[in-house]
């Protein structure tokens, strides 16, 4: 099975009455300290996988 990455995610496809369409996203703050914000990312109202990422300025590093 291929890692799941962020653009794997954002590329994801769900059945909405009959039509392949992309799922919007949900993105949640999970903690904020001095020097990051931790977040999760995940489709929203559809099975699929969560990511989590440290933002720090305009960059995103994985977390796990």
């Amino acid at each position: 099975m291929n890692e799941i990455t962020l653009e794997r995610l954002l590329r994801m496809q769900v059945e909405s009455q009959g039509v392949k369409v992309s799922p919007e996203f949900r993105l949640a703050v999970q903690r904020i300290t001095d020097s990051e914000v931790t977040i999760i990312i995940h489709p929203n109202g559809h099975n699929g996988e969560t990511l989590d990422y440290s933002v720090r300025g305009n960059t995103l590093t994985p977390l796990n």
